[in-house]
């Protein structure tokens, strides 16, 4: 079967152009898009393909202009002309020519006419007498870092022999003690007083602008080493020497950190007592370390009376330090609520004169190796003297 196939318009289009622009009144006649021509003037259609070729045309040419006339010199072979315009004429005037202006001085007369027209003083950069001369407001000149270089040393933000409102403590890594704004006075007195505590000395005391970085060795600050005893009265020295001097524990900063800065302000200098302590993780055991005697012969018995549903456990564990458990009385009780032993426990010690005055995390190994945080308890006893 003989397949059919429709009839379709041809593929090809009109050409672009088919007729001659319309060129304006005095141009040929026709229709016109309004556009010139693309391909230039139509050519004459060649005639239709023979079988001979057709014979090549004639090559006509101009025989004057190959022709030298008798008596011409011989000129230099003619030059490509370039579209630039020539600066120089091809041969040399009778009359020598002006020199040529530039631009640039141009320039300069139009500042020079509107300084006269306008009685102002413009700022010519094309003039010799200021290329070698500041500007008169120049830019300040910034350092791409911010950072200074290793080798500038760091001056200090303000005097060290003179006396600051605040200053700030912080513990650093496993051994090292920050701090801030402290009087060249107050440094001396605990290079002496504060650093021998420890047993173990330090590795390095460096005063860097209005911060002194202390390194002691091994690891004083990990509350599972074997001179934490020293550690614990190196912190309650601090804070008893700086309440002595009249600074005294606010408020801290950076407390979601592992490392807050403890902010101490100039109080009115007074003696005190202090003391740490620390709860357990499921907050039922509480160990004091090194407390005052009504606090370390009576705190049990305080707690048992607050806590009558409940086991108090009363033991001294190791010399200076007594830890004190709330267990549940019977197998099918429940425990007490965590809470409710510190808030009795807060009220006891209130009762017998002591406040909290602040908190120091600090780390511990684990039994898996797994470092994790105790929160140290600083608490503050007002001593009356008569």
């Amino acid at each position: 079967m003989q397949q059919q196939y429709s009839t379709y318009p041809p593929y090809y289009g009109q050409p672009m152009y088919p007729h001659t622009p319309y060129m304006g009144p005095t141009g040929p006649p026709g229709p016109s898009t309004g556009y010139p021509p693309f391909y230039g003037p139509q050519q004459p259609t060649p005639a239709p393909p023979t079988g001979s070729l057709p014979a090549p045309a004639m090559y006509s040419y101009d025989a004057a202009a190959y022709t030298m006339k008798p008596g011409q010199p011989a000129g230099p072979a003619p030059t490509r002309k370039h579209r630039r315009n020539q600066t120089t004429p091809a041969t040399q005037p009778a009359t020598p020519a002006a020199p040529l202006k530039s631009a640039m001085k141009k320039t300069m007369n139009v500042f020079n006419a509107a300084e006269n027209a306008l009685g102002r003083q413009f700022s010519n950069p094309f003039s010799n007498s200021q290329q070698n001369q500041a500007p008169p407001f120049p830019r300040p000149r910034v350092q791409s870092n911010p950072n200074k270089p290793q080798n500038a040393g760091k001056e200090p933000f303000h005097e060290l022999d003179q006396p600051t409102l605040h200053m700030f403590l912080s513990f650093h890594n496993l051994n090292e003690l920050h701090i801030e704004y402290i009087m060249l006075v107050g440094l001396e007195e605990m290079r002496k007083v504060i650093w021998p505590l420890w047993p173990d000395g330090i590795e390095s005391d460096n005063l860097t602008g209005h911060t002194c970085v202390v390194k002691f060795r091994n690891t004083p600050w990990d509350l599972n080493g074997p001179n934490v005893r020293h550690a614990y009265k190196l912190i309650v020295e601090i804070f008893s020497l700086f309440q002595k001097r009249g600074y005294s524990f606010q408020t801290a900063s950076n407390i979601a950190s592992s490392t807050p800065r403890l902010i101490f302000q100039v109080t009115r200098p007074a003696p005190a007592e202090f003391f740490l302590a620390f709860f357990s993780h499921e907050g039922r055991k509480f160990t004091l370390i090194n407390p005052p005697n009504r606090v370390d012969l009576s705190m049990g018995a305080h707690l048992r009376s607050a806590l009558p549903n409940f086991n108090v456990v009363d033991n001294v564990v190791e010399d200076e330090i007594r830890v004190i458990e709330v267990k549940r009385r019977f197998i099918n009780s429940s425990e007490v609520e965590s809470s409710t032993v510190f808030i009795e426990v807060l009220r006891i010690l209130s009762n017998l004169g002591f406040q909290l005055d602040a908190t120091v995390p600090l780390s511990r190994k684990g039994s898996l190796g797994i470092r994790t945080t105790r929160e140290l308890l600083v608490f503050r006893g007002i001593t009356t003297t008569s």
